[in-house]
């Protein structure tokens, strides 16, 4: 009796062994960032129309900044070139007349995506399934920079915006309170080096809608805002929504460009925020400086906590 239980003991040590062996890669965590795709395709799809139509869904320009940036950016491999060192990535996509379109998570690493792409499917079905993938790029990426936030944060500024506005927003730690009162909070972070002046303001602010032009009234009521609140960097300068440009709106969210008035020249993306909340209109803006480098993270940060 003894000798079974020892067999029966040692055969599952056994089992447990050989099932940890054969799913090492999953304890590990996804490695890259969110903002990349591991493309696995053969070269002549690359080169067609298939990658074609790749490129204009996944490296489409964000709407709204001074230069221009790519949404995602596909790291295209063929099939003989996807060894494991790729296997890990955060995000993959395998375009193949031999898979069906499909997704699976945590296929060889934690907190990975491996979609499946057919690519002998019509056009049509084709550009829709790269629509479905990238929206879903879309939120995951933004899902993931709010939990981070969502794990450290000013939770005084939270509360206070929550008590105040009645929504809730994640505030970075790096940012100084500036003023809170009644229906409007402002907040400034500055980094200098040699290198690198970058700074960014995220304000939130209320008012009861007025005028027919919903949009009309929100830039005139932010610049009013901005121009008492937020000050510039020479005395009499302020911050101002370029009129130059248009607001680009997709779901609540404006899009558009800001400049320093009467004084530095200076300018960058700003990204806004609507809610209606009870009888009024609540808005939370974001609006960032580095001038000469990439503005994608920082925008996309905005878009993930306003």
């Amino acid at each position: 009796m003894k000798a079974n239980i020892t067999i029966l003991f040692l055969l599952i040590a056994i089992f447990v062994s050989c099932n940890r062996s054969g799913n090492q890669n999953k304890t590990l965590p996804a490695t890259g960032n969110q903002k990349e795709i591991i493309l696995v395709i053969e070269d002549k799809l690359w080169e067609g129309k298939k990658g074609e139509i790749l490129r204009e869904i996944f490296e489409k320009e964000i709407a709204g900044l001074p230069q221009s940036e790519k949404l995602f950016n596909l790291i295209q491999l063929n099939p003989k070139e996807f060894t494991r060192f790729f296997q890990t990535h955060k995000n993959i996509m395998i375009v193949s007349s031999d898979v069906k379109d499909s997704y699976s998570e945590n296929k060889w690493a934690n907190g990975q995506t491996v979609f499946y792409l057919h690519s002998d499917s019509k056009e049509i079905d084709f550009i829709n399934s790269c629509n479905k993938t990238c929206s879903f790029l879309n939120r995951k990426e933004l899902e993931e920079i709010k939990n981070s936030y969502e794990e450290g944060h000013n939770k005084d500024a939270r509360s206070d915006i929550k008590e105040q506005f009645g929504f809730e927003l994640f505030l970075p730690t790096e940012y100084t309170v500036l003023l809170k009162k009644e229906g409007l909070f402002t907040s400034y972070f500055h980094s200098y080096n040699e290198k690198q002046d970058l700074q960014k303001w995220i304000v939130v602010y209320e008012f009861q809608p007025t005028n027919w032009d919903l949009q009309e009234e929100i830039i005139t009521r932010t610049d009013s805002v901005l121009k008492q609140y937020v000050e510039g960097f020479v005395k009499a300068s302020y911050i101002q929504i370029d009129s130059r440009f248009s607001l680009i709106e997709d779901n609540g969210i404006y899009r558009g460009l800001w400049k320093m008035k009467q004084g530095a020249i200076m300018g960058g993306p700003i990204i806004l925020r609507t809610r209606n909340i009870d009888d009024k209109v609540v808005v939370s803006l974001g609006i960032v400086f580095n001038p000469n480098e990439n503005k994608r993270d920082f925008v996309r940060t905005f878009e993930a906590i306003l």
